[in-house]
């Protein structure tokens, strides 16, 4: 198991991608600590499938833009398990507007929830690792936002890029207190969101992607969870892809898979 005894904490672990990296984390000997902002009805089919495996979980109600939600989700995190090994900074929204219609209220919700939520829990997470010395592991769900310019989607994009250097920054930080930090970005996944905003979905995107398939929520888990153990311990500031080679592809008329 890549994470027996060890605690995670999943920021906004309620549902989709964060529920499977949650439950997957306990699939591999991990207790974990459930994040959710508004629906706690998911969140608590999270932690039953959590128990189910054997572990233990803790589902906490916070605004993860919140220092003071943070805060109080970190400690009392630490107060159930005695510790906290593993932070993935999951939550994240995606206001799908054009440039010219946004607001200064969608620019700032983004920004919040996607990059300085990142900050916030790295922060109060890392402050518990060095003070007790715990060689802990940071993974930040980015997102191919991160390698190129996607339509109506500009706030979305600024916080995931700007997750790159942020990954880079806190890893050189962290670095000596054996503490490392990385990103984990997904490309086209079949999530329900993702089928909700594109009634062609997952069709549409299909010419794009080399390997001729949409991700699915496992092809992120598991290799988040790959960056977290101490199978990656000289891993750290990495963006890892996991996009069926579609921000390395440059759309050709001709090519054999451009449908």
């Amino acid at each position: 198991m890549k994470l027996k005894d060890k605690v995670t904490l999943v920021t906004g672990a309620g549902k989709s991608l964060g529920a499977e990296i949650a439950i997957e984390a306990a699939r591999e000997g991990s207790d974990v600590i459930v994040n959710y902002h508004s629906d706690k009805d998911e969140a608590e089919k999270v932690l039953h499938e959590i128990e189910v495996l054997g572990q233990k979980g803790l589902v906490i109600k916070a605004n993860v833009s919140s220092k003071d939600d943070v805060d109080r989700m970190v400690a009392t995190g630490i107060k159930e398990f005695g510790k906290i090994d593993v932070l993935v900074n999951n939550a994240g929204i995606a206001i799908w507007k054009p440039f010219l219609e946004l607001d200064e209220k969608n620019w700032d919700s983004t920004i919040d929830t996607n990059l300085k939520s990142v900050f916030l829990c790295s922060q109060a997470v890392a402050k518990h690792l060095v003070k007790n010395r715990i060689p802990g592991s940071i993974v930040n769900i980015s997102s191919m936002g991160a390698a190129g310019a996607m339509d109506c989607l500009v706030p979305y994009c600024a916080s995931k890029g700007g997750m790159t250097l942020v990954t880079k920054a806190l890893a050189t930080e962290l670095g000596p207190y054996g503490i490392r930090v990385n990103a984990l970005a997904p490309g086209t996944i079949d999530i329900k969101r993702n089928r909700k905003t594109d009634p062609n979905y997952p069709n549409d995107w299909l010419p794009f992607i080399p390997m001729g398939r949409v991700g699915t929520v496992q092809d992120v888990a598991k290799p988040v969870i790959f960056l977290a153990s101490d199978e990656a311990s000289y891993v750290t500031g990495q963006t890892f892809w996991a996009d069926g080679g579609e921000t390395s592809y440059v759309p050709m008329p001709r090519a054999d898979f451009a449908r």
